[in-house]
């Protein structure tokens, strides 16, 4: 037997491991910052790691409230979206760029809360990228299970076709309707499964 037919299956079965070291290396271990809003730096327009800004209707309210959830801290990002006699939706988005690796696939989790069930007439929506388009995954304020005034848990999976991924959680109430919409815990980790 010649000397490298012996030694070929050990440098095979290194290659798993050598393309995991390398994958570490190369993407980013910090995928979401202040996923639990612990800053305490109110979300604005521009200048913070979180966008939000008002993208349809009437004026909504927004602020850090405090206590957040239970599995988030101390602060927790809260909307109440304003839809008026005269413009019966609004909307408010949420946004952060991801530091992703393409190709790689991440799961997202997220604590909301409603403080009504507004007629379900309110939702939360979690829109991620959708291999060339968007996913969105949208719980509404009277879904099944979901009880007002009490922390629940929403998510979605993703497939990262860039660098840059740009998460976002939209935040609407529609036919004149009020709410207030918590936000918490928002976690973006690498999913070793398949998404698609």
């Amino acid at each position: 037997m010649h000397f490298s037919t012996l030694l070929l299956p050990a440098l095979l079965s290194l290659i798993p491991t050598i393309t995991a070291d390398l994958e570490a290396r190369t993407c980013p271990s910090t995928i979401i910052k202040d996923g639990s809003f612990e800053s305490g730096i109110l979300p604005e327009r521009t200048g913070t790691t979180w966008i939000n800004q008002e993208t349809n209707g009437f004026y909504s309210k927004y602020a850090l409230t405090s206590p957040g959830s239970p599995s988030g801290g101390k602060y927790a990002f809260t909307v109440s979206p304003l839809s008026g006699p005269y413009n019966p939706v609004s909307t408010r988005e949420l946004s952060q760029n991801l530091a992703t690796c393409a190709g790689k696939n991440y799961s997202i989790t997220a604590d909301i809360k409603f403080e009504s069930a507004a007629n379900n007439n309110c939702s939360l929506a979690v829109v991620y990228p959708y291999k060339t388009t968007v996913g969105s995954v949208t719980t509404y304020s009277a879904t099944p299970g979901m009880t007002p005034g009490v922390w629940s848990t929403t998510g979605g999976l993703f497939q990262a076709v860039s660098s840059s991924s740009l998460l976002k959680f939209v935040f609407q109430c529609v036919n004149r309707e009020r709410n207030s919409i918590s936000l918490d815990n928002v976690k973006v980790v690498v999913y070793r499964g398949n998404v698609f």
